[in-house]
């Protein structure tokens, strides 16, 4: 309880007294008890109503492969859901980032985490996509996820290049199961705003689905 209190300040001292934020995070910790410390929410991560809806979709939809764009509170969330619902599904995560995908590898191994999800350090390389160069995660490091049910967006960090998370799509789409979603977060940026326009344009056989979340999710899938 101790734990689940103090998460309550730090959130508050991030988001203000948005309550829609505590009752998500009252909400996750009674749909999945915990018993560590969970990583903190900043302004650069998932924000609990996000986690809550990836709970949720976990809980409902039984993925057997997860691939998270983006290391850090959404694995841990996610894993610890495959766990909670007995779900026998893995989760791979990919960062730039050394120091914070060792963190949250160090996150997923304390708490018994580390069959349900791996973290694997990809650095920002150049990709082409249709004749345009763009900064993109190493994909050599996922060349074995032949296929997945999910896949979250997080990253790469905005400020890196214009439309950032551009490449996801083009990037995964062959991996992309035909009933599985995808879901990127901070979807109310303009930026975002953008790229799932752009998406939309250049793969006409994709719909999209915008969540009022506190940053916006965007929710994409093939369409029927």
């Amino acid at each position: 309880m101790d734990d689940i209190l103090k998460e309550i300040a730090d959130l508050r001292k991030v988001v203000g007294n948005s309550s829609r934020q505590v009752e998500a995070l009252t909400d996750l910790y009674e749909i999945i008890p915990v018993k560590h410390a969970m990583p903190k929410t900043t302004k650069w991560t998932a924000w609990p109503d996000l986690l809550l809806f990836l709970v949720s979709q976990i809980q409902e939809r039984r993925p057997d492969s997860i691939l998270d764009v983006g290391s850090g509170a959404t694995t841990v969330w996610m894993a610890n859901a495959l766990r909670h619902f007995e779900i026998p599904g893995t989760i791979v995560s990919i960062d730039h980032d050394k120091d914070f995908g060792d963190a949250t590898a160090a996150t997923l191994k304390r708490q018994g985490l580390d069959t349900y999800a791996q973290v694997r350090i990809a650095p920002l390389v150049e990709v082409d996509i249709k004749g345009e160069r763009w900064r993109w995660y190493d994909p050599t490091q996922i060349e074995d996820v032949e296929s997945c049910d999910m896949a979250v967006i997080d990253g790469p960090p905005g400020f890196l290049q214009p439309l950032s998370r551009y490449p996801a799509l083009p990037m995964l789409e062959s991996k992309i199961n035909g009933d599985a979603r995808i879901f990127m977060d901070d979807a109310s940026r303009p930026d975002e705003l953008e790229i799932v326009e752009r998406w939309r344009r250049e793969y006409p056989d994709w719909s999209s689905d915008f969540i009022e979340h506190e940053k916006g999710t965007a929710v994409l899938r093939r369409s029927r």
